[in-house]
């Protein structure tokens, strides 16, 4: 065993301080029990004989009094005390950790008393857990790999060989996987550590058992092979029971437990067993060829006082494939909780009975998974904690909500939410995926995966085999329904209307605006492990957010690799409609937020990872690197005025003016929600900004001399012709096209444009001055607007704004655009 450190020694002195001290006691408080064999009773032992208490920190001590021959007594009252007070009260032998200090603690009998001392250690919140104080004494080589499972074992039990200095707390859970580790490691450890943990190898109600005598005790020094002796008393079952398949046990010193056993026997009887057995399951395996079967062969369950998990299955012998099991549970759960803990441990039981191909604990995840899944099918709405206001299963539907990225197989700790669930693994959560398989396929599909594990060494591997086109169908479903935020709660199946569950799934957020900023883009996850999801909540609200683009980096590996990746995506329009869409084979996905059909308020992206591998793990990197981009560059329609002056090289003076009041929208049909533009292959809603046709009119002034003649016309206006011209955008420059001609155009920089307007309209000029100067003389406006030549493309300014000059030859065009959202 290691030395004791600084602050045990501290506690130590501080224990025998109070034990000198003299106080005065605490009100005492009544015991359960009448107190008619008061006068019988011969002695009175203590169990646990010592504790270390945290502040705010409970435990119960069992008073067990016996006669002169030994027999337990039943109808005893116990008067409690503890000197000094302040540290620690005492109410019916149930501790309660006040302030930092200690007590000793009197039982009185009859003429019988015990004592055992306590000490109370300082807690808060920030205060590490025993689980990971005893990892970093265990990495930092201040315990050894014995020692590291006992004090593991002793924590979960509040076994006071504890040593003071690793004492923290013990986050509630299921299942004392270090007492599943003590069983699988018994026979390989050393004689001491053997004779020290004997007794956890014991059920409770066996002599000799942690339980039933004051640790440490010199009794079972030498128990290296531990077994059970005669039954002493202490313990019963309850009588006539309604149930014939279980036996639960219970301390006849505390009759509250009685009460409890006889509504978990009820229970049992009445909704547990009939509704598990009716899914075509096995039965747990009966006891009746073990030596120690708790006196019959039912499944024996046993009401345990101070255990930290709220129940535990253990098998019988060192089988590890199936055997037969008995059960503990935490007396201290109220009704509620154990009606939902007795449920989870009697589906572990009914696990046992299958023969599995591998090793029952290698099958991990999906043990856990279908135990929970099992309380929500026998009690659909088991509300427990404060004020009853969360179903059971609930509390750990977090830690699968809050690791979504993980794998389905995945038990990893520290992503549950409530204090009730802390300590519990992911998998605890995973019930949430047999939920929705048992939903939409029916519960036959639960007990198949259960019966699959016979023949299959990988759980991963027996469930694909049972789900209706496998993994690579049920998963990506499966992770949508997962997302149970808006709009899909509001549907019939999702776990909101299923379950009423609130809790949504994990997902990054972004507020996409641009702020007035002229672009912005954004990386997204580019590495998913396998049988995983990720989810991105996108939210708009600037108007200035006009042209949005996402790009979907899984592409090549759905296309190409065939890799069973989907990307969904949900979309709220202005409106507050939702739009429900498969991604998966779109390269490119634009939105116009300034047409009214596409203007995106919140955008939900969902990546599913269906691959696995038979043991659990892997995953999957996007050919590309997935992103979400967006600028300011109207998509919908421009608005605006342009002029173009004509001064021909031939002209004394004067110029030919057109100013045009102009609107140049998109064409008809690509404000489609669900175009695809046929030139830019695997692309949804992306290109329809890329053509613009002209509306509205211009006024053309003419007014030059030219070889002594005067030319007029005007000022006269003209409707523009919806042919005569096109406004090219070219919002995002990383498209492409197979089509040479849109591809030329699609190479061009981003925010790139080029628009060319002209009118063939003739018109009759009025000829003036000397006698040759004869007219009419037929014009017609020409060009109207002309952007650019060559290579050189204008770009949208930082404002959005289209403006600026172009000189051709002899005439000037300048314009300014405005971009518009449709009203």
């Amino acid at each position: 065993m290691p030395v004791v450190h600084g602050a045990s020694r501290l506690a130590l002195c501080l224990l025998l301080t109070f034990v000198l001290a003299c106080g005065s006691t605490t009100e005492p408080g009544p015991s359960p029990g009448g107190g008619g064999d008061n006068d019988k009773v011969a002695a009175l032992t203590l169990s646990p004989n010592g504790a270390t208490l945290l502040v705010g920190e409970s435990l119960t001590l069992s008073a067990l009094a016996v006669d002169a021959a030994g027999e337990a007594l039943e109808d005893v009252q116990v008067e409690w005390s503890a000197v000094p007070a302040g540290a620690v009260t005492v109410t019916g032998g149930r501790l309660e950790g006040v302030a930092p200090g200690g007590a000793l603690i009197t039982a009185r009998a009859g003429a019988a008393s015990a004592t055992l001392t306590v000490v109370v250690m300082p807690y808060d919140d920030s205060s590490p857990s025993s689980a990971e104080v005893l990892t970093a004494a265990h990495e930092a080589g201040l315990i050894n790999d014995e020692e590291l499972l006992a004090y593991r074992v002793y924590a979960a039990f509040s076994d006071p060989r504890l040593p003071i200095q690793y004492k923290a707390r013990v986050d509630p859970g299921f299942d004392a996987t270090s007492l599943e580790e003590l069983h699988q490691r018994f026979n390989s450890l050393s004689q001491p550590m053997q004779a020290a943990l004997g007794m956890y190898l014991l059920r409770p109600a066996d002599p000799g058992s942690w339980l039933n005598a004051p640790t440490p005790d010199a009794r079972l020094s030498s128990m290296a092979d531990p077994r059970c002796r005669p039954f002493s008393g202490g313990w019963a079952y309850v009588k006539n029971p309604s149930s014939s398949k279980v036996r639960v046990w219970y301390r006849v010193n505390f009759p509250n437990q009685r009460a409890q056993a006889s509504m978990l026997d009820e229970a049992i009887a009445k909704d547990i067993w009939p509704k598990l057995m009716a899914l075509g399951l096995k039965e747990p395996l009966t006891d009746q060829d073990v030596v120690c079967n708790g006196e019959g062969p039912q499944l024996d369950i046993y009401l345990v006082l101070n255990m930290a998990d709220r129940g535990v299955t253990i098998p019988e012998g060192w089988e590890t494939t199936q055997a037969a099991t008995y059960i503990l549970l935490d007396a201290d759960a109220d009704d509620a909780s154990l009606k939902g803990a007795v449920t989870h441990e009697l589906m572990h039981a009914i696990q046992w009975s299958y023969k599995t191909k591998g090793r029952q604990g290698d099958y991990g995840w999906i043990r856990d998974a279908t135990a929970n899944w099992a309380i929500d099918h026998v009690y659909p709405t088991l509300l427990v904690g404060s004020g009853q206001q969360q179903q059971y299963e609930h509390m750990f539907a977090g830690c699968f909500m809050n690791s979504p990225a993980l794998s389905l197989d995945s038990q990893a700790q520290g992503n549950c939410t409530t204090s009730a669930a802390k300590g519990a693994g992911r998998d605890y959560g995973a019930y949430l995926f047999f939920q929705y398989v048992a939903k939409k396929y029916g519960p036959a599909v639960v007990t198949a995966a259960l019966a699959k594990l016979t023949t299959e060494t990988s759980s991963l591997t027996a469930v694909d085999s049972v789900l209706p086109g496998g993994f690579e169908k049920v998963w990506p479903e499966f992770g949508k329904t997962l997302w149970n935020g808006p709009p899909s709660k509001t549907r019939a199946e999702s776990f909101k209307q299923w379950d009423n569950l609130d809790e949504n799934v994990k997902h990054g957020e972004l507020n996409a605006d641009l702020s007035g900023w002229p672009e912005a883009s954004d990386n997204i996850h580019d590495e998913l492990s396998n049988l995983a999801n990720r989810y991105y909540r996108i939210t708009f609200s600037d108007p200035g957010t006009r042209s949005v683009l996402f790009y979907n980096g899984w592409f090549k590996n759905i296309t190409d690799a065939k890799d069973p990746v989907k990307v969904f995506a949900l979309w709220k329009d202005e409106a507050g409609a939702w739009h429900d869409e498969d991604w998966s084979e779109y390269e490119y996905v634009g939105f116009c937020r300034d047409m009214k059909s596409q203007r995106v308020q919140e955008l939900v992206v969902i990546v599913s990872n269906a691959k696995f591998e038979p043991g659990g793990g892997g995953r999957l990197t996007a050919a590309e690197m997935p992103y979400l981009k967006r600028n300011n560059v109207g998509c919908w329609r421009f608005k605006g005025t342009t002029r173009s002056v004509l001064k021909g090289k031939t002209w004394s003076s004067g110029r030919k003016l057109i100013d045009t009041n102009v609107e140049l929208q998109v064409l008809g049909g690509f404000e489609d929600p669900d175009f695809e533009h046929p030139l830019i292959p695997h692309t949804k809603r992306v290109g329809s900004s890329m053509l613009m046709q002209p509306a509205g009119d211009f006024t053309l002034d003419v007014d030059y001399v030219s070889g002594g003649c005067r030319y007029t016309h005007g000022p006269t206006p003209y409707p523009l012709l919806a042919g005569g011209g096109i406004l090219m955008l070219n919002p995002f420059d990383e498209l492409t096209s197979p089509d040479p001609d849109t591809q030329d155009w699609l190479s061009h920089p981003s925010r790139s444009y080029t628009s060319a307007l002209a009118d063939p309209t003739l018109v009759h000029l009025t000829v003036s001055g000397g006698p040759d100067c004869r007219g009419p003389e037929l014009d017609m406006p020409g060009n109207v607007l002309f952007t650019d030549a060559g290579g050189t493309k204008p770009v949208v300014l930082p404002s959005g704004e289209m403006s600026g000059q172009y000189v051709d030859s002899d005439t000037t065009y300048s314009w300014i655009l405005q971009p518009q959202r449709q009203p």
